[in-house]
């Protein structure tokens, strides 16, 4: 038997009570608009630290779980369920945008993402097909449709793999990521690059302007690897192509959220991606992330995933930290500074969240 979805929380004696619907929450919190207290989800947070989701593992590959629409919406609710977040994020990966591309993806136990058939040179950039990028990502919008009949009140996110992170999955192939790879590539063939980058970006839009209209009310963006780019390679081999992508998706209506690890260093470039909303780990210092962005962007973050193995008193003490720092002004999302680590325990990011809610009712924003 399923459990029912939970959202919002009993206050705590001597708190106020939510005004707010999770939804209205979220969305003003990416807008920089007062809240009852900040949103809370987690990157990651439906998969295999969920025994739910172990039990449908059990049954199928990752990617039949993908590409059933009925499974992909049971496991994006999961977390709604147990938990409580105030936003649900598709069920999905990063890599079906190349795969409809054209490259044939399996997910290798032990060893990750693989494509066949990656990219070495010119002419396989050539054959990449980006017509109707949708059409082929079908399951991906029957799984929306069919998450937005059941989430209710709570917002969904959708997502996609920035171009220069796409990428490098693309060139590497064999599911390590090693980025001196799509660097190489990059320097030996410029204009390849460069190509290729674009025809990422174009299939990228398409795929997500669908998960707009199909019932995305926000959109993630991953650069995850961006952060091994020094500030002037990032500048000219990844933030263009953030910046066409968010851009577009702006004149769309929905709010972006823009994900680098290890990205600290391009911060201040990161704010010129137009994103509403920058996603950052713990390596940025939260306090400099407030400050930089004041009045340009909202901020989502950034424990470190780690201090969840930590006991309870310890979770809350850095989740009250956070708000200390960030959470008194709008324009602030409690989340991770990277995604749920398989191993831990489900009573840790139940803390995680619950603490969250209460901690954020006493410093409404």
């Amino acid at each position: 038997m399923y459990l029912p979805l939970r959202i919002g929380c009993l206050p705590s004696e001597g708190l106020v009570e939510e005004s707010m619907t999770p939804k209205e929450r979220f969305l003003n919190a990416c807008q920089r608009r007062p809240v009852d207290r900040p949103p809370v989800w987690m990157m990651r947070q439906a998969g295999r630290y969920l025994p739910e989701y172990r039990a449908v593992r059990q049954q199928k590959t990752t990617l039949q779980m993908m590409k059933d629409p009925e499974t992909a919406c049971e496991i994006t609710l999961q977390p709604v369920r147990r938990l409580g977040v105030d936003a649900a994020i598709l069920y999905s990966d990063i890599l079906i945008v190349p795969e409809a591309m054209g490259l044939k993806l399996d997910f290798v136990k032990d060893q990750g993402p693989v494509f066949e058939n990656p990219v070495r040179g010119q002419e396989d950039i050539e054959k990449l097909n980006i017509q109707n990028i949708p059409d082929r990502c079908d399951f991906v919008y029957q799984t929306i449709k069919r998450i937005k009949k059941k989430l209710g009140l709570l917002p969904l996110l959708g997502f996609a793999g920035a171009p220069f992170t796409v990428g490098t999955y693309m060139v590497g192939g064999d599911g390590s990521y090693e980025g001196h790879r799509l660097k190489k590539f990059a320097l030996e063939n410029r204009q390849s690059f460069h190509q290729l980058m674009d025809k990422i970006t174009e299939a990228t839009l398409e795929y997500l302007a669908k998960q707009v209209e199909t019932g995305a009310e926000a959109i993630q963006l991953f650069d995850t690897w961006a952060g091994t780019l020094s500030s002037e390679d990032y500048e000219l081999m990844a933030l263009p192509y953030e910046r066409k992508i968010l851009s577009a998706l702006k004149s769309l209506g929905v709010p972006t959220l823009l994900y680098i690890k290890g990205g600290s260093h391009l911060f201040e470039k990161m704010l010129t991606s137009k994103a509403d909303v920058m996603s950052i780990d713990w390596r940025m210092d939260l306090a400099q992330a407030r400050t930089l962005a004041s009045g340009k962007a909202a901020i989502q973050g950034n424990l470190d995933p780690a201090h969840l193995y930590g006991s309870p008193q310890q979770i809350e003490e850095s989740i009250s930290k956070m708000i200390d720092v960030a959470g008194k002004e709008p324009g602030y999302i409690i989340n991770l500074g990277h995604g749920m680590m398989p191993d831990i325990p489900v009573e840790n990011a139940q803390t995680f969240v619950d603490v969250s809610k209460k901690l954020g009712l006493r410093t409404v924003s």
